[in-house]
């Protein structure tokens, strides 16, 4: 844990509760001091100290824990929904299944904020990587006579820009979700609000999916971002070796991303087997109502009506935000009925639940993805008809939206297949071209509008006066290696 290696003097514990009877009573916080508050020792009975040196993100002291036959006061229990009283005998304060689930906000507020910080990360790689592609020139225009930024290649906005869509829609998903499950418990805690299981589930399902695709997506992209900087994005001044190190973390911390998906497709799956079951729809409508996975609902009963594929009739037409998530949401469904549909096979010829949920991982994983592009679309697309925009700045978030949904379908063509017309892939790939070129004169705007001061970025490649030659050369006269 994060501050416990040399600066924390207490610990919030989390550990099986065993009671006087000798009853487990599950997990339950603590709140254990470990160190003098004077001295800053550690206390009897605690083995405390820092983990050592790590990839990156080295000013957070990760320490390890070891108590032994450590004794804290009954009130040093967290002691909201469940407590020890006084004669040591364990009592549930609200038996009220949504507010016992709520105890979990806390792990669900930290999976909201890893989005935000995919968003972060990521649009400062995407600064620095198309500040510097607007200054840094190569190859000849048409008349031989003028140098062509090298934003201007295709290929470069090819590799960027999808990067800036994405950090765009991270933000936008990660902020409606942090809104949502605060409301949630402050309805809870103050008892204006009641939430069933399958909400619940249903925010563990989209956080642990975004979580998993946001992180995994910003990892690989600060990581192409220095690339598209050549041989300057190597340099520890370009600000990339910083950002990329320490933000590696992010997809281990608070939940693997290979682990995630399990949990996103157990919720999924959990609704499929409610329609399949033939709870009826309008049963399973009135249960999943106001839940992100509630589209699904619709989505499998057309698939079960074998609906007709999508016809995109050009590039131009692809361009649509509604038509892209209509098609995002297909994918989704079908995926999810596909591996449904596996698994009881696999249970219908006798094996075992654990070998076939075993042998579905990888297929599970296609759900959680396909869920975390229909989230962050649907954001994107909410986004653009909440907030009062208009003109240039709505083509531009329009635009972003479109790209964001496009490269999702290029990159995985081959889940639509079935879903678009024959020609409808290769539209789709047209239509990626088309939007990058429409970005282009936006693309420095729409970096600048992130507000990274150059304090915060440390690089000398994405600086805002654009000056990047010459405080490249004064980084390099201030090196160690250049003084006599």
């Amino acid at each position: 844990p994060g501050s416990l290696g040399k600066s924390a003097n207490t610990a919030m514990v989390i550990a099986q509760l065993i009671d006087s009877t000798g009853a487990n009573r599950g997990v339950h916080n603590f709140i254990v001091p470990i160190r003098d508050l004077n001295t800053h020792s550690p206390l009897p009975g605690v083995t405390v100290g820092d983990i050592g040196s790590k990839l990156g993100y080295n000013k957070m002291d990760n320490g390890y824990l070891k108590l032994d036959r450590v004794v804290i006061p009954r009130e040093n229990m967290a002691m909201r929904f469940s407590r020890i009283n006084a004669n040591g005998i364990y009592e549930k304060i609200n038996l009220d299944d949504s507010t016992a689930k709520i105890s979990y906000i806390t792990m669900m507020q930290v999976r909201a904020q890893i989005v935000a910080m995919a968003s972060t990360a990521l649009a400062q790689a995407c600064t620095i990587s198309i500040r510097y592609s607007a200054v840094r020139t190569q190859g000849f225009d048409a008349t031989g006579k003028k140098e062509r930024q090298i934003l201007d290649y295709v290929q470069q906005q090819h590799r960027l820009f999808g990067y800036l869509a994405s950090s765009y829609a991270f933000f936008f998903s990660g902020r409606r979700i942090m809104e949502n499950l605060k409301s949630i418990e402050r309805g809870v805690l103050e008892g204006t609000r009641s939430v069933s299981k399958n909400q619940i589930g249903d925010l563990h399902a989209s956080l642990s999916t975004l979580k998993a695709f946001c992180s995994t997506v910003a990892a690989e992209g600060i990581e192409n971002c220095r690339r598209a900087c050549g041989g300057h994005g190597y340099l520890v001044a370009s600000g990339f070796p910083e950002l990329l190190t320490t933000y590696q973390q992010n997809p281990t911390v608070e939940g693997d991303n290979y682990m995630l998906p399990q949990q996103t497709g157990k919720v999924l799956l959990k609704l499929l087997g409610a329609i399949i079951d033939g709870d009826g729809v309008d049963t399973v409508e009135a249960e999943w109502a106001g839940c992100d996975a509630f589209y699904l609902i619709d989505g499998i009963r057309r698939l079960s009506e074998n609906s007709a594929a999508e016809v995109i009739e050009s590039p131009e037409a692809a361009i649509d935000v509604a038509l892209l998530l209509k098609i995002l949401k297909k994918r989704s469904s079908r995926i999810l009925v596909e591996v449904g549909t596996s698994i009881n096979e696999g249970l219908g010829e006798g094996a075992e639940l654990s070998e076939v949920w075993n042998d579905s991982l990888v297929q599970i994983a296609r759900v959680s993805n396909a869920h975390a592009g229909v989230l962050l679309m649907q954001s994107f697309d909410d986004f653009l008809k909440s907030e009062e925009l208009t003109g240039k700045e709505l083509d531009a978030m329009k635009q972003l939206a479109c790209l964001f949904g496009l490269m999702v379908v290029e990159k995985d063509a081959g889940d639509f297949q079935d879903i678009l017309d024959k020609a409808g892939v290769d539209h789709v790939r047209k239509a990626v071209l088309l939007v990058l070129k429409k970005i282009r004169p936006n693309a420095v705007g729409l970096v600048d509008a992130f507000d990274f001061s150059d304090f915060r970025l440390k690089s000398v490649l994405g600086r805002y006066d654009g000056e990047v030659y010459e405080h490249l050369m004064k980084s390099c006269e201030a090196d160690m290696m250049n003084r006599q």
